[in-house]
């Protein structure tokens, strides 16, 4: 689709990939896969988990892994791409199912492979690490050694990937096809999900409170169905971590992002002891609104009426300037992702709502949606996922297994990109009203990354162990659970509504992936500290910080980040991104004092 049929705003060209559903070379792929899966696991079952085990025969079969698992995620990528533009579409859906179902049936011939690396006797695997043949996969190594400790049989393995498509993933898609297909009704407008949030950045509050009442009726109209999912995930994940030996819900998502419990926990606790940093944001947002009190439909109002919109075409210029001042490198890596088409920003009905940046293999460039309306904010979400863009083409030098970084390093990248560009926007806005109104906007998406999914974060682990105490429950207990843990961030500068309580129920990642969010606060917490770095080193920041993204997923993120000089297990280092986002809100009461006031509205 050209950017003339959607409203000017670029779709994606996949044909990198393949030319369409019914491209030859997709079916070749998909019909080969379990083919060379099976001969993968002819060649090497039971080879590897021996005491006489050679470095050369693993690096072997570890090359021969990789691009057997390289071949595999285009075909689903492909499928999923093509998924989240047309969730209504039931070619896509039936191509996205079966690309899980042969890629099932293909991975149970690899399940294997790391079972046995898990089980290469100690003494063994101490003398094949050092080997240098074996140093491009050191770290995969030492990690799969740590997940082992959770591995089942190599037949109950293959038994719950073989049924996983009939279990969640099913119904995460179910999840993704019911909100991505839901039209908000607003007054004789048909709105999409993400047209509709879109509202609660309008200055009239009587819009915003309308968009409220819109997207609580669609929520509450298909809240049986959608709780329904979300028990059921609860419950999978309960089975599972059972089964694995977790002893807490949160326990496997740390272990994937090798960070210790106590870390998480300290970066939770550091948060809620700022949330008071919150609540006197919003005290002072009261009082730009001219409002006697704040409630759920005000958070993300605009501080003046007047809005500057962006074209796509502005918001293209304005992140590749921003970024090249950082580095023509980095406009370099980033021009490709517009003049190749490596962006679908146009909205359309049953297109996921949100935005995401699609990393596949170190071989393949990543792929962006968004759903650009041409608020500020956009240009922000445009300069973020791109951000993840760049991260992906830098880690591409890395092997397959290297390639991806942790959670929490994954948000470094894109959270860097939108502070470089909310300075470049500060820069062209020239009236103090719109410079503030931009600041107030910053501090807000800033409490939503940090504040908010630190929250969030909390009401997982409540529901998640209130499901494991005392069984499936009904939509009012999620709802008070998660207007609980979510007031508790603003204090009494702002009362969550009624409506507010049935929110939870479009929120994707705690259906989709559970205990994700902390990363986000993890993310946007390190690089407010690697941004003042920048500021302070200058020039001399810009080589150790591409080095860091080069790194992608090759060593665990404590190592990475103290390259950097940086110690996360420091309490006193997470405070000192906290200060960072004070001195924020501090700089907002400053400048709103050299605003004069017109009637409450600035």
């Amino acid at each position: 689709m050209k950017t003339e049929e959607t409203g000017g705003l670029p779709s994606w060209d996949l044909s990198d990939l393949y030319s369409g559903i019914e491209a030859p070379e997709l079916e070749k792929d998909l019909t080969s896969m379990t083919a060379q899966a099976a001969a993968f696991e002819q060649e090497y079952k039971g080879r590897i988990a021996r005491s006489h085990v050679t470095a050369d025969l693993l690096q072997s079969a570890l090359a021969a892994y990789e691009k057997i698992l390289q071949a595999q995620y285009k075909p689903g990528a492909f499928a999923n791409l093509l998924f989240s533009t047309d969730t209504a579409d039931s070619r896509r859906g039936a191509l996205l199912q079966r690309t899980r179902e042969v890629g099932s049936v293909a991975a149970k011939h690899l399940i294997f492979f790391e079972l046995e690396i898990g089980n290469i006797p100690q003494d063994t695997f101490d003398c094949l690490i050092s080997q240098p043949q074996l140093e491009p996969y050191r770290h995969y190594l030492q990690h799969q050694r740590e997940l082992a400790k959770h591995n089942l049989s190599e037949a109950e393995e293959g038994i719950l990937e073989e049924t996983a498509n009939t279990r969640g993933r099913a119904f995460e898609r179910l999840f993704t096809e019911i909100t991505s297909r839901q039209i908000f009704r607003l007054g004789e407008e048909e709105l999409t999900q993400s047209e509709l949030l879109a509202r609660f950045h309008d200055p009239d509050r009587e819009t915003r409170k309308a968009a409220s009442t819109a997207l609580t009726h669609k929520l509450k109209e298909g809240a049986h169905i959608l709780t329904f999912i979300f028990n059921t995930l609860l419950h999978e994940k309960q089975v599972i971590d059972r089964l694995r030996g977790f002893s807490t819900a949160e326990a496997a998502r740390h272990l994937d992002n090798e960070v210790d419990e106590a870390v998480v926990n300290m970066v939770v606790d550091v948060c809620v002891d700022n949330y008071g940093t919150v609540a006197d944001y919003y005290r002072l947002k009261r009082e730009l609104l001219g409002l006697d009190a704040l409630t759920h439909y005000d958070r993300y109002a605009p501080i003046t009426s007047k809005r500057t919109k962006f074209s796509f075409e502005e918001a293209k210029d304005i992140v590749l300037d921003a970024f090249g001042r950082f580095s023509p490198k980095l406009t370099a890596i980033t021009e490709p992702f517009f003049s190749r088409r490596w962006i679908d920003a146009a909205l359309r009905t049953g297109k996921q709502g949100g935005a995401y940046c699609a990393a596949i293999t170190p071989d393949l460039h990543p792929y962006i949606l968004m759903n650009y309306t041409g608020e500020p904010r956009d240009v922000m979400t445009l300069a973020h996922e791109l951000g993840h863009g760049v991260h992906d083409v830098l880690a591409s030098e890395q092997s397959l297994l290297n390639y991806y970084p942790v959670l929490p390093l994954a948000e470094t990248a894109s959270t860097f990109g939108e502070m470089l560009v909310f300075d470049a926007l500060q820069a062209k806005l020239s009236s103090p009203q719109e410079r503030l109104a931009l600041l107030c906007g910053k501090v807000e998406d800033t409490f939503a990354t940090v504040f908010r999914q630190i929250a969030m974060y909390r009401f997982e682990r409540e529901v998640h162990r209130l499901r494991r105490e005392q069984g499936e429950q009904p939509t009012e207990a999620y709802c008070e659970l998660w207007q609980q843990t979510m007031q508790e961030m603003f204090g009494d500068s702002l009362t969550l509504g009624e409506e507010h309580q049935w929110w939870w129920l479009y929120i994707p990642h705690i259906n989709q992936s559970p205990f994700y969010v902390y990363a986000y606060a993890f993310g946007e917490l390190l690089v407010l500290s690697l941004y003042a770095k920048y500021h302070h080193e200058g020039g001399a920041f810009v080589p150790a910080y591409f080095e860091l993204l080069r790194a992608g997923g090759s060593a665990p993120p404590a190592k990475l980040i103290a390259d950097m000089g940086i110690d996360i297990t420091s309490s006193d280092f997470w405070q000192g991104g906290c200060n960072l986002i004070l001195e924020k809100v501090k700089q907002a009461k400053e400048l709103a004092k050299t605003i004069s006031v017109d009637n409450g509205r600035y």
